[in-house]
């Protein structure tokens, strides 16, 4: 054990091994799942150090050995629970071919399909007789989901589908596993009756042949090319053009509309179901705030225990070389982002909890919440992506050059929350789409329409001028309500009535929203930052009230944290809204970094309270016992090019260099 790392660790204010239980949810979690953690671990098929030097078709062969092992493990071990299959996805580290198949193709079908389609599909797909994937996004057309081009026409004389691909925009293009690993796909589609359009539907539809994998008439299919991240480069997102392709009236997805056999369209749901249609969506969004953290923490812990064994430089002359994590410029780039980990794991749970309360009433018919779930999911995935991201990167600079090695594992954990930016709905759009529900909610409560539990508090009149002076004030968890809520308040309420004052003008609404788009983003930024803010000391308040008094103290610091670097970063929108003065702004930069001086000591011990073992890390800069330069020197012995002492290539184009005289 490196002595620095060592040292931190002893200096800790509180158990580490109780914040892990507590995070996890129990004792008896964390052994689980460090249980299933270790199934993996002790297998050489799932050894990530050969990852680093694979090729694209040797690491696309090798994610199909362990998609076929990890099957396997779940049947030996009798793994049934959706927590313990996230597990495993947490220790494999690279993309599964079944990726899709899990968290999209059967969610759709759980949420969209009838009693009957749900008995015929999916025991096929628990059972893997079909591969799925989720086939939405097209060449010309991604977040704007309306536009989509892909048709799928009525013929009642055959009681078909008829799904067909008008044009090179139309193919689909990004679905993951699609290339090449899967042989069925839900297929979004605009359904055309007797030449009358009837909005986007989703229809089963079977890409290759089960038996030879080839693709079938009508199916042009395959993968779209490398991409940035080692991570999603051997997930084969692929392409897929349809030729008047025919699929039976029964795969479309019947569960909230259907066609019958005369070919009449009968919507089951009541008003608003028919926004139902992006119900998987927001399954989707709702849950990428999770892969969110597991990123950003993995990010913070390997930058932090580094941090902790790099010394470099002096503060004081010739009193040595001191730990990087010494200097309050290195606390200041990694301290935000530990509390920004910690505020997405609360956050994302909240927002998910809303999501399942009621994903529950849409099975019986009442879509009432629908619009503010769906601003609700796609603000938190915008938010926490967007954030973390910037974080990430600092991760990296932070570690100065061994940062940018791909034996840290930090270039690939910006390029997975960098993808995570744009799939499922690109963030600026999905801010607008959250700004416009904010506005539509301000003119409600002006109306005195009751308003929806997370956008309450725009139905209040609001109070006027600055709010709290001193210090101490700051750190009361009301006091941060408050200011972020009074913040979004205010700015949201301005940005409406600006709005409305364009249209009144004589502005179109559509080119008037235009005009305040940029506004409009920070409104909606504003509300996810309260909402977040909130979600976090709530957290404190019920999921941790039982926690001890030292792991409460130390989690209130990094809430204090979150709550006052957003004040501090974002100071320009607090103080044009008059929420505080620029006085108060010295205030919370003073408190900031008191509190950086505070949990200084406990570093180590927050980001070990995530609980990655080395296998899941696989970082040489973040290992927990700090050996990090004889990693760093082990897994550079294995590079390609020092296989052999002098590499061919090298010594001849060199010789022919010398000899030239150029």
């Amino acid at each position: 054990m490196n002595p620095d790392i060592a040292r931190e660790r002893s200096q800790a204010s509180f158990s580490v091994q109780e914040l892990i239980n507590l995070l996890d949810g129990g004792k008896q979690n964390t052994e689980r799942r460090r249980y299933v953690e270790s199934l993996l671990s002790q297998e050489p098929l799932f050894q990530k150090e050969q990852d680093f030097f694979l090729s694209r078709e040797e690491a696309f062969d090798l994610v199909g050995q362990r998609a076929l092992r990890v099957f396997q493990i779940v049947k030996e071990n009798k793994i049934t629970s959706r927590e313990d299959n996230r597990h495993l996805s947490r220790g494999i580290d690279l993309t599964l071919p079944s990726d899709l198949h899990r968290v999209m193709f059967m969610p759709t079908i759980k949420l969209m399909g009838t009693k009957e389609q749900q008995e015929k599909w999916l025991p096929l797909a628990e059972m893997h007789q079909i591969l799925g994937t989720f086939a939405q996004t097209e060449l010309g057309h991604g977040t704007f989901v309306r536009g989509l081009e892909t048709t799928a026409t009525y013929d009642k004389q055959t009681q078909q589908f008829v799904l067909h691909s008008p044009s090179l925009t139309a193919s689909k293009w990004w679905p993951g596993n699609l290339g090449h690993s899967t042989n069925y796909c839900i297929v979004v589609a605009r359904l055309i009756i007797d030449d009358k359009e009837y909005g986007l539907h989703y229809f089963l539809l079977q890409t290759r042949d089960l038996k030879t994998h080839q693709p079938l008439p009508g199916v042009t299919i395959g993968e779209i090319g490398p991409k940035t991240s080692r991570y999603y480069n051997v997930n084969d997102n692929g392409f897929l053009l349809l030729d008047h392709v025919r699929v039976p009236r029964e795969q479309m997805l019947m569960g909230l509309a259907q066609v019958n056999s005369k070919g009449e369209f009968i919507r089951k749901s009541s008003k608003g179901g028919e926004k139902a249609v992006y119900a998987p969506m927001m399954l989707i969004r709702a849950g990428i705030p999770f892969n969110v953290f597991y990123q950003l923490s993995r990010a913070m812990t390997i930058a932090i225990r580094y941090s902790t064994v790099r010394r470099q430089s002096e503060i004081k002359p010739g009193h040595g070389e001191v730990q990087i994590l010494d200097y309050k410029s290195q606390q200041d780039k990694l301290f935000p982002g530990l509390a920004l980990a910690y505020a997405t794991w609360f956050a994302a749970s909240g927002v998910y909890k809303e999501f399942l309360n009621q994903s529950e009433n849409w099975s019986k018919g009442n879509f009432s919440f629908l619009q503010e779930l769906h601003a609700l999911t796609s603000g938190m995935k915008a938010f926490s992506t967007s954030r973390a991201l910037g974080q990430v990167e600092t991760c990296r600079l932070a570690c100065g050059g061994h940062g940018f090695s791909a034996f840290s594992n930090l270039p690939e954990l910006h390029d997975l929350i960098s993808a995570g930016c744009t799939y499922e709905g690109e963030n600026t759009v999905l801010m607008l789409q959250v700004a416009r529900f904010l506005v539509k909610c301000v003119a409600k409560g002006r109306n005195g329409s009751d308003l929806h539990s997370t956008v309450t508090y725009l139905k209040g009149a609001g109070s006027k001028g600055t709010f709290h002076t001193t210090a101490d004030e700051f750190l009361d968890p009301r006091v941060q309500v408050e200011l972020y809520r009074e913040a979004s308040f205010r700015l949201v309420t301005d940005t409406e009535h600006r709005l409305k004052a364009k249209v009144k003008s004589g502005i179109d609404p559509a080119i008037a929203f235009n005009e305040l788009s940029v506004d409009l983003i920070r409104c909606a930024n504003a509300h996810m930052s309260y909402l977040v803010v909130k979600y976090f000391i709530e957290a404190l308040d019920t999921d941790f009230a039982k926690a001890s008094h030292p792991i409460k103290s130390v989690l209130k610091s990094v809430c204090d944290i979150f709550a006052l670097h957003g004040i501090s970063e974002e100071s320009g929108r607090f103080l044009e809204v008059s929420v505080i003065t620029p006085n108060q702004v010295a205030i919370v930069r003073d408190q900031i970094m008191e509190l950086f001086s505070k949990i200084r000591p406990d570093a180590v011990a927050l980001v070990d309270a995530f609980d990655y073992s080395d296998f899941v890390l696989n970082s040489a800069l973040g290992r927990y016992d700090g050996q990090v330069y004889q990693r760093l020197f082990e897994l550079a012995q294995k590079s390609e090019l020092n296989k052999k002492k002098v590499q061919p290539s090298a010594k001849k184009y060199l010789q022919e260099l010398q000899k030239s005289k150029l």
